[in-house]
């Protein structure tokens, strides 16, 4: 994932506007524009505005913590909690999501 889908990422789940982080952050609005489209990359100094205005590090906001997983982190709970959602859903939905998974773990190799 490029720097720009991960930051577009971000600020989806932070529910953050490019104005608002602009404001945050001090760079220009046709700057920031650059930088969500992929035209540019920010220059180390921006950057460092940018993961501080959204409280996170460098690594996160380039991407190179993002490919964990919360199996690793507690396997049992989200194998649980998978298999009960999977448990819910008929078996067409069960292919539909086998489907988004194997297109996920290919789009990321």
């Amino acid at each position: 994932m490029g720097f720009n889908e991960n930051l577009k990422l971000l600020l989806l789940e932070k529910n953050i506007k490019q104005a608002d982080l602009c404001r945050m952050t001090g760079i220009q609005t046709s700057l920031m524009s650059e930088y969500i489209n992929g035209r540019k990359s920010p220059t180390i100094g921006n950057a460092i505005l940018i993961a501080d205005a959204l409280n996170i590090s460098l690594d996160d906001l380039v991407g190179r913590k993002r490919n964990t997983c919360r199996v690793q982190e507690k396997p049992a709970e989200f194998m649980d909690e998978l298999s009960e959602t999977l448990n819910k859903l008929t078996e067409k939905e069960c292919i539909f999501v086998m489907d988004v998974i194997k297109a996920l773990k290919q789009h990321l190799q």
